[in-house]
């Protein structure tokens, strides 16, 4: 079935995938790679979701996309090899309306998951039940994205003194591909201090994709050893040389086309062996949050998402 969508890429971009062989074949990333429909397949929304997955468990929301209750924190970023919906720098990030919703009409069971306000609360104080329904997701389309991926995250506001003079590295170049131009990212400033998150478990995530997406996503948090914005690691590190690089704590998650919630434990995080070693995660002073979508062609959607822990 992959297949299909694969042809209709050849089809709609020729020059890309070969095109007429009396020309010369373009750059590798030259051509910008246009968004189309990734089969013939109509996407009807997986099948029946467990409503009560996270029963149990105390939850602080990152956000949950609905109207009126979105956050506008969300950056949106991606290589720039393809055409992509919405586009990389779309501020704020728009979300999308569910197919017939995600557990509308269902009720809280007695063992329902609680919010709390802040992640400073602490276990047991949380007693706002989660309802259970859900009408809109953050949703990524994309073409076939061929060096990066993409990702959808944000930063958790830093503690800094006033007056803090800019980090030490020069800000390189922004990322430009041919679909788009780059917004440059926020200087970073030294001296900046991480949110405390040390009394969470790990991240969950509600999500899917579409028929003939690419299916594997990563989960990455960082604190001031492996995020910019601590000024230790470097964010424009040499490729050939990469060890003063800020590599970030993730973990892999398959999603298939049913909406389901994943979670995923800071226990299970690792960085990736290629910049700046760091000895461990530090949930005491996080500086970021994202979910990373790699190459290939994507038709992601991502719904309530925040951390989670177990209710005493």
């Amino acid at each position: 079935m992959r297949a299909v969508g694969i042809a209709l890429l050849c089809a709609a971009a020729s020059a890309a995938c070969g095109g007429n062989t009396d020309e010369p074949r373009p750059e590798p990333g030259s051509v910008c790679r246009p968004l189309v429909p990734l089969g013939d397949q109509v996407d009807l929304g997986g099948g029946p979701v467990d409503c009560n997955a996270l029963d149990g468990y105390e939850l602080f929301l990152l956000d949950n996309w609905e109207a009126g209750q979105a956050s506008i924190s969300w950056y949106v970023n991606n290589d720039r090899t393809a055409d992509s919906d919405p586009k990389p720098d779309t501020d704020p990030v728009p979300a999308g309306e569910i197919l017939g919703g995600r557990c509308v009409g269902a009720r809280p069971s007695a063992n329902a998951a609680t919010l709390c306000d802040s992640p400073e609360m602490r276990p047991g104080e949380c007693t706002r039940e989660l309802e259970p329904g859900s009408r809109f997701a953050f949703h990524q389309r994309t073409g076939l994205l061929t060096a990066n991926g993409g990702q959808l995250g944000r930063g958790f506001p830093p503690i800094c003194p006033d007056g803090a003079p800019l980090c030490h590295f020069a800000p390189g170049p922004p990322e430009v591909g041919p679909c788009s131009p780059s917004m440059g990212s926020t200087p970073a400033t030294d001296g900046c201090e991480g949110r405390d998150f040390s009394g969470w478990e790990g991240v969950f995530v509600w999500a899917r994709v579409g028929p003939y997406s690419a299916d594997t996503v990563k989960v990455r948090v960082a604190d001031k050893l492996t995020d910019d914005k601590g000024c230790v690691c470097n964010p424009y590190t040499n490729q050939n040389d990469p060890g003063d690089g800020c590599d970030k704590f993730s973990a892999f998650v398959g999603l298939d086309g049913t909406f389901r919630a994943y979670l995923v434990p800071f226990d299970r995080m690792q960085q990736g062996g290629w910049g700046m070693r760091s000895p461990g995660l530090d949930l005491g002073g996080l500086f970021s949050f994202a979910l990373e979508y790699g190459r290939g062609s994507w038709d992601l959607w991502i719904d309530d998402i925040g951390f989670y822990r177990r209710r005493p």
